[in-house]
């Protein structure tokens, strides 16, 4: 694989690529030199020049931009610039997975705690000086988690019963598909598609040269989500097994762990879990005795949200741009290189063991059933799932709680409630991807059927407080709910954040079709002229249908989710917030 040699030849080099290193890696790989200069120049991990003695990189979205990382990465950049030149470069970037401990901050590819701008300043006096920084690892939050969900059916260290009992039980592929569909298993990616359907795609798919593949998607780069992170260091066994599993019902026989390369201690953490599983006979050749086998390794990302999208993941592994492709065909059937390709979420996989462990009985046997919004309705979910939350709120991190929790419950008996006792403004359910919505929700805005069947007639708005968590309902109410959740309390300005999502997508699109590359970048457009109060009253009146029939034209066109999406906070701020609109209008001489 070119992007694997271009990092090992970028990291002998000191941090960078010469036009020598290309040409090596061509030549060693006997491919054109234009295909080494497309990947060299489509991946953000990678560069041509040499870096400065300190490289600082501060996060500018979501829980990261509330807590002020832009004035701050402003106010460090200059006092860096003047006191040391060239050899200190501050810049800001999109999410680093961090969203807890805002804001995030990495210094030569290492977390740094800071918390503030002199903190930010004493660790890079503290490089300058080559004296260690004050540094902030992810195990010092993970290790808390060890054993400590019901995910983790072996209590932190896994014994690969279920790959055991698979292979000693004569392997019967479609009780685990069974178990799966019992349990009610979602992909836990975002899509929320049923996971039995699509191993059983894979297991009955039949490629051209007989492979199959399984890959995990640890691209973690949605901002404000980061329970990857937390599962890759306190129970990376898990997916492990689980994508073992996946191999023995699907036929596959190679795979990988697609992690972004900004998660360091994760990537280490499953080349080390994955050796142990080798140790111990359930991976690699001939498992647990068996004929059966299945080589796994990991794929560290060469950078860029877009490579998040399955498709584009995929081109990355093949070498190419990641690039979305245009679907169908679906990666169950052409996937990697062309051959049935199962590719899951951390999660989901992760799920297996647990739900294997009994049948998927008591998976599905987990979940609010009667909620304050729902109760008794259809559409509820089973089972229990992974959320990453964070904002103005006191305890923000990563939590295990039974589907159908609500974001009441999830703010109140897991964080604390809200940071100093504020209340709501705004809520990010998936990221920037779903938009921004109020604290009280306009029933008109919501799914009529779904009003009709569970609101009285006689409620004109539901707290947000009371949503379920729950991927169907979500669906049925008319709302996205991802994993990542953020929490923006009162007196935070929330035309700010909204401009502060669409230029995320503005600056991770990868431009490959018109709608996202244009679209992203007159939403954004917009957004700035009303934040600087260049937008007055009878202009704003005009602004929300053509956002909205910009939206739709994005939503229709888009090759793939970022374009869908990337209207979202600034089309959902205009539509709850009208007085934040008006507000920011700039006033009539």
């Amino acid at each position: 694989m070119i992007i694997p040699a271009l990092y090992e030849r970028q990291k002998k080099r000191g941090g960078y690529l010469t036009d020598a290193d290309m040409n090596s890696v061509a030549e060693e790989l006997g491919v054109p030199l234009h295909r080494i200069h497309s990947l060299v120049t489509f991946f953000p991990h990678f560069t041509t020049t040499p870096p400065p003695k300190v490289e600082v990189h501060v996060c500018r979205d979501m829980s990261c931009h509330l807590n002020g990382s832009v004035p701050m990465t402003g106010e460090v950049a200059d006092w860096a610039k003047q006191k040391f030149g060239s050899d200190v470069h501050v810049s800001g970037v999109s999410c680093l997975g961090r969203c807890d401990r805002p804001p995030a901050v990495m210094i030569n590819e290492q977390l740094i705690a800071s918390t503030s701008a002199q903190d930010l300043k004493d660790a890079i006096d503290a490089v300058m000086d080559d004296r260690p920084p004050n540094l902030n690892s992810d195990w010092e939050l993970a290790q808390a988690k060890v054993g400590q969900w019901d995910m983790d059916v072996y209590d932190g260290k896994g014994r690969y019963d279920m790959v055991r009992d698979y292979v000693s039980g004569g392997g019967d592929p479609d009780k685990v598909l069974s178990a799966l569909e019992k349990a009610g298993l979602l992909g836990m990616g975002g899509a929320g598609g049923r996971a039995y359907l699509k191993w059983g795609d894979v297991m009955r798919a039949e490629g051209t040269t007989g492979e199959k593949f399984v890959v995990c998607n640890a691209d973690e780069s949605e901002p404000g989500t980061f329970k990857d992170r937390e599962i890759l260091l306190a129970a990376p066994h898990l997916t492990i097994e689980g994508m073992i599993i996946a191999a023995l019902v699907t036929g596959a026989t190679r795979g990988w762990i697609y992690i972004r390369h900004e998660y360091p201690e994760q990537i280490q953490k499953c080349r080390e879990e994955i050796d142990r599983a080798v140790a111990l006979g359930a991976c690699g050749r001939n498992i647990f005795g068996s004929s059966r086998s299945f080589e796994l390794d990991v794929f560290p990302s060469p950078g860029g949200y877009i490579c998040g999208e399955q498709t584009a993941l995929i081109e990355a592994m093949e070498d190419k741009r990641a690039e979305p492709r245009n679907r169908p065909p679906e990666l169950m059937t052409n996937g990697l290189y062309d051959q049935p390709t199962l590719l899951s979420n951390v999660e989901t996989f992760a799920w297996a063991p647990a739900i294997l462990k009994d049948g998927g009985q008591w998976f599905a046997d987990q979940g609010i059933k009667d909620g304050p919004l729902t109760k008794g309705s259809s559409e509820r979910m089973t089972g229990k799932r992974l959320f990453s939350i964070s904002g103005d709120l006191n305890r923000p991190g990563v939590y295990e709680v039974p589907t159908g929790t609500t974001l009441g419950q999830l703010i109140d008996d897991h964080c604390g409630g809200m940071k100093q006792g504020k209340s709501i403004a705004a809520v990010a359910l998936s990221g920037p991807s779903g938009g921004l919505l109020p604290a009280k929700i306009p029933v008109q805005y919501l799914n009529r059927r779904f009003v009709e069947a569970n609101v009285p007639a006689d409620v004109k708005e539901i707290d947000i407080r009371d949503l379920p968590l729950d991927i169907n309902v979500s669906r049925a109410v008319g709302y996205m709910l991802g994993a990542g959740i953020v929490i923006y309390g009162e007196g935070c300005n929330v035309l700010s954040e909204a401009v502060a999502n669409s230029n995320f997508y503005r600056k991770e699109s990868c431009g490959k079709c018109v709608p996202c590359r244009i679209g992203s970048e007159k939403i954004t457009e917009m957004g700035k002229r009303l934040l600087d109060g260049d937008v007055d009253e009878s202009e704003l009146a005009t602004m929300q249908p053509i956002a909205m029939q910009l939206s739709g034209v994005m939503q229709a066109t888009s090759i793939c989710g970022l374009g869908q999406v990337a209207s979202n906070p600034f089309q959902t701020f205009l539509t709850y917030f009208p007085d934040a609109a008006r507000a920011a209008c700039k006033k009539k001489s």
